[in-house]
């Protein structure tokens, strides 16, 4: 087995900076490794006697030259998430005093909790953002499992516009059971104004058995489509679930493994 061909493949696929930084560092360390080699007529006693863990150094390097998410990159950002235990890292780059992206993962155990990510973009088992996506997400456009925001996606969710398991919006809500003060459409459906699912209930309805008279034009049209609207409503919830698990269930899971 070649020792240094095998310890740099693994090196470089756990080093998650930008390709500038890995650049380097990717130099040095395979400097550092000839070195340590040339010292021993064995390469696997030079592995054990003086050469640090592949994944464990790449891991300690990519923490140590990384303070903004500028630095690894985001879609490094988001694989390193699941790497290690903990991880709370913003942009350099800030919309007044928020932070472009703010991304958090995993138990902080100096605040014995989750991180809230805040930021323009808030990603994180909590987040708070214009865009925030989370296991509890706030803001103008939230998608977690609990979410509130003007536009919010999510197992259960309140806004403006609502689409959820469980959906409360005030102008317009779809989901399974669907609550708004305007419209709702859903399985059961409860509104002061329009409502249609399988149990509808508000002033004008429209369900399998009932139609009322002079309902909605606008609403009418959308619950023609309710098929289609439904359909989007589904893949809405596999990824508000996907963005779930991966941020919660998958991180831990990987960082144990």
């Amino acid at each position: 087995m070649n020792v240094k061909k095998e310890y740099m493949k693994l090196f470089k696929r756990n080093l998650f900076l930008n390709n500038k930084k890995s650049k380097v560092i990717i130099e040095e360390v395979s400097q550092e490794i000839d070195d340590i080699l040339s010292k021993y007529d064995d390469d696997k006693v030079a592995f054990n006697e003086e050469m640090e863990p592949a994944i464990y150094k790449a891991h300690r390097l990519t923490k140590e030259n990384s303070e903004y998410i500028e630095d690894l990159g985001l879609i490094n950002t988001l694989k390193y998430s699941s790497k290690v235990p903990h991880l709370n890292m913003k942009t350099k780059m800030k919309v007044g005093n928020l932070p472009l992206i703010n991304i958090s993962s995993g138990f902080n155990k100096d605040k014995g909790d989750y991180d809230v990510a805040k930021g323009i973009v808030a990603i994180g088992s909590k987040a708070r953002g214009v865009i925030a996506l989370g296991k509890m997400a706030y803001g103008l456009v939230a998608i977690g499992g609990i979410s509130i925001g003007i536009l919010s996606f999510g197992i259960l969710s309140a806004g403006v516009f609502s689409v959820a398991g469980l959906a409360f919006a005030l102008l317009l809500s779809l989901g399974g059971i669907s609550i708004s003060a305007i419209a709702s459409l859903g399985v059961i459906s409860l509104s002061s104004l329009a409502a249609s699912g399988q149990i509808a209930m508000a002033n004008f309805v429209k369900t399998a058995s009932k139609v009322s008279e002079n309902i909605p034009g606008w609403f009418e049209i959308l619950s023609n489509n309710i098929t289609i609207i439904v359909l989007i409503f589904e893949f809405i919830l596999v990824a508000v679930a996907l963005i779930i698990f991966y941020f919660d269930f998958l991180s831990k899971y990987k960082y144990n493994k």
